[in-house]
């Protein structure tokens, strides 16, 4: 598995309920952060992995941390409906990439 078909493998775990928020945050980040070479994405997948990136870093399940600093943490329904609008944004391109 490529890493670029990993992400999209972690989002799909993600919404089947195999993988909780924190594993995935983590494999997001070794995968995308770490690992990823960015030129294999296309601009819309750069855009939605970039955004995606953007919350699963911030994500905390520890109320204490929103407490100290809401603006600061992602919340467990901030990080959800992230990976959902990006799953739908994925499956957008891939059926316009199957039309052309």
């Amino acid at each position: 598995m490529t890493e670029k078909q990993k992400l999209y493998w972690l989002i799909d775990e993600y919404m089947s309920g195999n993988i909780n928020e924190s594993t995935f945050c983590d494999e997001f980040y070794y995968c995308y952060d770490l690992q990823l070479d960015r030129d294999t994405l296309t601009d819309i997948e750069k855009k939605a992995f970039s955004d995606l990136s953007l919350i699963s870093s911030r994500f905390s399940q520890y109320e204490e941390d929103h407490m100290l600093d809401a603006l600061a943490f992602s919340t467990t329904e901030e990080l959800k409906k992230k990976i959902i609008s990006t799953k739908e944004i994925l499956s957008v391109q891939s059926r316009h990439s199957v039309l052309r």
